[in-house]
């Protein structure tokens, strides 16, 4: 998520979900996480992007909510576009350099990359993709997909909430939800499905979910799995209720029940 101000929002998903800031970008002392120096390679990426962020685990996945601290970077540019809300679809991959390949030989362009000695990142165009940043992200120590994840920390486990499975699913919303479905399965190298005339990628965990809608194209939502997300529901105020009362509404991106 992409916000005005980083702490009400943390406050209020806190308060919510129950969930816990397990590391970030900028003092996060107040969450319970120590105030460190990042490391210099770290450090020059936050100071050229101007943004200050924090992640909370979700199970074994994560939601990262980040504001920026100056008017002139991308993120805020991104909310005087279309305002608070999704930004980013980020992937785990074993093998950084096939997606590097496969967007090139399709004509998409990088809008940003991450290279430290531990981790790698790859960032998507929106503009090529549509929607919303496409990220693949390798760990670059351990084994792909052992629970390591560098941007999490090295604790993260510690501070995952009870009661959650995971992010599941994530919704991006478009006027022409087909074909931004086509683009994404083409990127992405997944079949596309459907399921009740909702166009779908499976990936090997979770789900990427097409919808229309009158508006700019954006990711509009997750889904959660889990015992907790009823008590969420139940916390949440009836101003974040959504219409028919099964979702919930944050700072512009909509929060529902899942399953795995």
């Amino acid at each position: 998520m992409v916000v005005e101000q980083l702490e009400p929002i943390l406050d209020r998903l806190i308060e919510v979900f129950d969930l816990r800031v397990c590391h970030g970008k900028g003092d996060l002392s107040r969450y319970g996480v120590p105030d460190q120096a990042p490391p210099s390679y770290q450090a020059a990426f936050f100071a050229h992007h101007g943004i200050r962020g924090a992640l909370l685990p979700v199970g074994d996945t994560f939601l990262e909510v980040i504001a920026p601290l100056r008017p002139d970077v991308s993120a805020a540019r991104y909310l005087q576009r279309r305002g608070e809300g999704g930004y980013m679809v980020i992937t785990e991959v074993d093998d950084l350099q096939r997606w590097r390949d496969r967007a090139a030989a399709q004509a998409v362009r990088i809008a940003g990359a991450v290279d430290y000695p531990t981790y790698q990142e790859l960032q998507l165009d929106p503009r090529d993709v549509g929607a919303s940043i496409l990220s693949f992200s390798m760990q670059r120590v351990g084994r792909p997909f052992d629970g390591g994840w560098f941007p999490a920390g090295e604790a993260w486990q510690e501070r995952a909430a009870p009661g959650w499975q995971g992010i599941v699913c994530a919704r991006l919303s478009s006027t022409d939800p087909e074909g931004l479905a086509g683009r994404w399965s083409n990127v992405l190298d997944r079949p596309l499905m459907a399921d009740r005339g909702v166009p779908r990628i499976d990936l090997d965990e979770g789900t990427i979910e097409f919808q229309r809608i009158n508006g700019p194209a954006r990711l509009s939502g997750i889904d959660l799995a889990g015992a907790s997300f009823g008590p969420s529901l139940a916390r949440a105020c009836e101003a974040e209720r959504t219409a028919d009362g099964q979702g919930i509404r944050i700072a512009g991106l909509e929060f529902r029940e899942g399953s795995t």
